[in-house]
């Protein structure tokens, strides 16, 4: 689909619908994750019949579950907070600066809330 404002006009309403939806199958993906790894995410157990090296192996791979889970999470967290600012009318529009966040970085990334140069500030800030 083409889009007539991709450099930072404020978003149509069928972009706004569409990216709308977007936000919501990614949402119900992102819980559909977290449901299906859920399993995996429960303590190792310590039997007896298993091997050393393999209950590390199995903790290792379980450490990785619950780092990739705590990932899953927080971005469902930024999703449901980006369907809050739709419904708030304050989607597209930069939390720190107000500016409009550009479609294509929208498109990209739906659940963004700052814009690219406040983005790029924030990364530098992190950095130090």
């Amino acid at each position: 689909m083409r889009y007539d404002n991709p450099m930072g006009d404020e978003l149509s309403p069928a972009q706004l619908t569409e990216l709308e939806s977007d936000l919501h199958d990614l949402k119900t993906s992102l819980e559909d994750l977290l449901i299906a790894t859920e399993t995996g995410a429960k303590p190792v157990s310590l039997r007896e019949n298993t091997g050393r090296l393999s209950r590390m192996d199995e903790m290792h791979n379980q450490s990785i579950l619950l780092a990739n889970r705590n990932v899953t999470r927080n971005r469902l967290k930024q999703v449901i907070a980006a369907i809050e600012r739709i419904k708030q009318d304050d989607f597209g529009f930069c939390t720190n600066c107000d500016g409009v966040i550009c479609l294509n970085r929208l498109k990209a990334y739906p659940e963004a809330n700052l814009c690219l140069d406040c983005q790029s500030e924030h990364e530098k800030t992190d950095d130090t």
